[in-house]
């Protein structure tokens, strides 16, 4: 697992692969009461979890944990999110 940290855009990844992904892989929002849609995750396309986003980053990772990621930008290697249309 790698964890990657873009200090510019307050934003984590955490990389549980070690391919770095793939182009065919899906970002879904994941938006639990209290974190307002800053966690995605990352699927591969045989549907395992490959990686987590976490925007707004130090407010929700121990500052220990982004202490020993690799500083990097990342912002540009994410996708935007996956989010289906609110059902009518």
């Amino acid at each position: 697992m790698r964890i990657l940290y873009d200090r510019q855009t307050n934003c984590a990844y955490l990389q549980l692969t070690d391919d770095g992904g793939d182009s065919k892989s899906r970002t879904h929002a994941c938006d639990p009461l209290g974190v307002n849609g800053e966690i995605n995750l990352d699927f591969g396309p045989g549907g395992e979890l490959i990686g987590v986003e976490i925007q707004d980053a130090r407010r929700l990772l121990p500052a220990n944990l982004l202490a020993q990621a690799e500083r990097k930008r990342i912002s540009q290697r994410l996708a935007a999110p996956e989010v289906p249309p609110p059902e009518a």
